[in-house]
């Protein structure tokens, strides 16, 4: 789904798009320099992909709906749902063939985009990068990405798209039920910490009332 786009000749090796029984698959160099992530996996699989295909099969998800993601302890944890707002992106190709999905209106300094609106199709643009630097691009279109507020037990806060986001009834990825802390292990946790501190403020009191 990559590669027609990048290479006239298509050959070489194949992996598979690992969001369930996706069947999408394409060339890990393709993948690579159409922005897709890879994440090591378990064996006997060498790496997680997910095509764009499959990120956006993901069921729609609402305001208080409790999901399971990402804290920045970088372990997942189950989380509600507080808000859900959509994100304007803008797709380019850049000179050296790679893509970007998920360009901001406002990365693109050959254009005010946000008082006249997107390029035409196929206009040559010049990119923002956040390393700072400008690139050459070629515009290809936009697509709208639902950006999801959730809110932890522990009361902070955190900004996901959907395709890091799972619902209690989806199959969970090997490397995510490996980080997964449940909510019975956050509650015994927690009262183990909350009962220690009960003692040691009694100790503390006995201590006070003996002296």
């Amino acid at each position: 789904m990559f590669c027609r786009q990048r290479v006239k000749k298509i050959s070489g090796a194949c992996i598979q798009c690992s969001y369930l029984r996706c069947p999408a698959s394409f060339h890990v160099t393709c993948a690579h320099a159409a922005g897709m992530l890879m994440e090591p996996d378990d064996w006997p699989y060498v790496v997680y992909i997910t095509c764009f295909r499959a990120k956006g099969c993901g069921k729609a998800i609402t305001v208080g709906q409790t999901v399971i993601t990402k804290h920045r302890n970088t372990r997942y944890y189950s989380c509600r749902v507080i808000g859900v707002t959509s994100q304007l992106f803008y797709e380019v190709m850049f000179d050296d063939g790679s893509f970007s999905l998920d360009t901001f209106p406002e990365d693109i300094v050959s254009r005010d985009c946000l008082r006249l609106g997107p390029p035409a199709e196929g206009e040559v643009v010049q990119v923002k990068w956040p390393d700072g630097k400008l690139y050459g691009a070629k515009y290809l279109g936009t697509n709208t990405a639902h950006m999801y507020q959730v809110e932890f037990e522990d009361g902070s806060q955190i900004v996901m798209k959907r395709e890091k986001i799972y619902t209690l009834d989806e199959e969970l990825p090997k490397r995510v039920k490996a980080r997964l802390v449940s909510i019975c292990k956050c509650v015994v946790r927690h009262n183990y910490f909350l009962l220690n501190r009960i003692l040691c403020l009694c100790d503390l009191s006995d201590q006070e009332c003996s002296s």
